[in-house]
């Protein structure tokens, strides 16, 4: 059942992510997104890794993503695991966050979106995705680095 979750996760954000590209100019879907959801060590990071920037790169809410979620695997998610889903996926959003401090320590007290987020920030950091890193890759990188070592060090032991 898990792996039925998992690959109607896969086939919503190849669908909600086409035509997008990252910033090493990859297919945002084959680049970024199967790579981020690999490193789940569950099927609900595995779920979150393929479906956590939908809500910030498409016009879909979370509450949507989820109903496209369950229309795909054309079965329903349990309470429990929408909601953990639905939290995880909302505190991801950096648009429901007044400022980047607030983004990543919020995200800090969710296992799941903290699980998530440490291995899209690993999956950022890797410079060896892009050709030629200019100042501002090279700065955004030294924030990630800040933004997961808090991740990593300071918020690991919150619920």
């Amino acid at each position: 059942m898990n792996n039925s979750w998992i690959a109607s996760a896969r086939a919503l954000a190849r669908q909600l992510h086409k035509g997008q590209i990252d910033k090493a100019g990859v297919d945002y879907f084959e680049g970024h997104l199967s790579t981020v959801a690999s490193m789940g060590h569950s099927w609900q990071e595995q779920v979150c890794g393929y479906l956590h920037d939908a809500s910030e790169d498409t016009p879909h809410t979370v509450e949507e993503i989820l109903e496209l979620l369950e229309k795909e695997a054309k079965s329903k998610l349990s309470h429990e695991d929408r909601h953990l889903l639905a939290i995880a996926l909302n505190l991801l959003n950096h648009h429901n966050a007044p400022d980047r401090t607030t983004y990543i320590k919020n995200i800090g007290a969710n296992s799941l979106a903290r699980a998530v987020k440490l291995n899209d920030l690993r999956h950022n950091m890797d410079l060896s995705r892009l050709p030629l890193p200019t100042p501002q890759d090279l700065a955004r990188i030294e924030r990630y680095q800040r933004e997961y070592d808090y991740l990593l060090n300071n918020a690991a032991h919150k619920p």
